[in-house]
């Protein structure tokens, strides 16, 4: 029996246009009545996340957001992983050359982005809530938990390689979507964090869906048994994928919690 369901949101339960399916809460409230819990698993901010749903069930809902490094449940932090402050200035000095990249520093607090972005507040209210425009990143006093960065020329895989290859070997580089990458530690990602909290919820991983659809949902796929690719995911993620289900356009999220809960895996 499925005891918890975790899902990505943009390209996976969110339509291209950051709507989801009117069904989803009818949905919940089934899964609520069969004591499932629903974990939104999410490179985004938890304010981001937070304002998605109904006040009537957002406290509910587990917030694995930041893509892994902060969970927060019912109003609770109950875990934050933030950059030692030599990492963060050593990648900060290294990603500040490519200029042709909007850096977005993820803090605890707050977002941080430079003024010189501040013409693009359509865009970054798409993916944040809690945004400070600031004048440099060096004037940040906050912890951080990573660094995401946005590319608008097509040309994410030149940036993404030639990023990765300079930073430490503790970090990591991983796409997000079509526009976004993030850089984390290593040793933390939605599979990691999704596992110690299953540890503390006292489930077992094979009483667990997942669904995802970019590189940053790999760990989280691999780490437990009815993992479900999207059909709009990327190859790497329906590879690993105990199956494959409707793109985001098509609310195949919705669409096969709804089988779940007529027990067809």
């Amino acid at each position: 029996m499925i005891k918890l369901i975790a899902s990505d949101m943009d390209g996976t339960l969110l339509r291209d246009d950051k709507s989801y399916s009117e069904e989803f809460q009818d949905v919940y409230e089934e899964m609520k009545k069969r004591n499932m819990m629903f974990m939104v698993a999410s490179g985004n901010q938890y304010d981001l996340l937070l304002s998605k749903f109904d006040e009537s069930i957002r406290d509910d809902l587990i917030y694995l957001c930041e893509n892994g490094t902060k969970v927060v449940y019912q109003g609770r932090t109950l875990y934050t992983n933030f950059l030692d402050k030599n990492d963060y200035l050593e990648t900060l000095e290294i990603i500040k050359p490519y200029h042709d990249c909007m850096i977005v520093v993820s803090g605890n607090k707050h977002a941080y982005i430079s003024k010189d972005y501040e013409y693009k507040k359509d865009f970054i209210s798409l993916f944040m809530k809690n945004v400070v425009f600031v004048d440099s990143y060096d004037d940040i006093d906050d912890d951080i938990l990573k660094f995401s960065l946005a590319h608008f020329d097509g040309q994410i895989e030149k940036r993404t390689q030639a990023i990765a290859s300079k930073l430490n070997n503790r970090l990591k580089l991983v796409t997000t979507g079509h526009v976004w990458f993030d850089i984390f530690y290593k040793t933390v990602n939605k599979g990691t964090t999704l596992t110690a909290l299953l540890q503390e919820f006292h489930i077992n991983k094979d009483e667990v869906a997942a669904f995802g659809d970019q590189m940053n949902d790999y760990e989280m796929l691999q780490s437990v048994k009815y993992a479900y690719a999207m059909e709009n995911a990327v190859p790497a993620i329906k590879a690993i994928a105990y199956a494959i289900v409707d793109t985001n356009e098509n609310d195949g999220v919705v669409k096969k919690i709804k089988e779940i809960l007529k027990g067809v895996y």
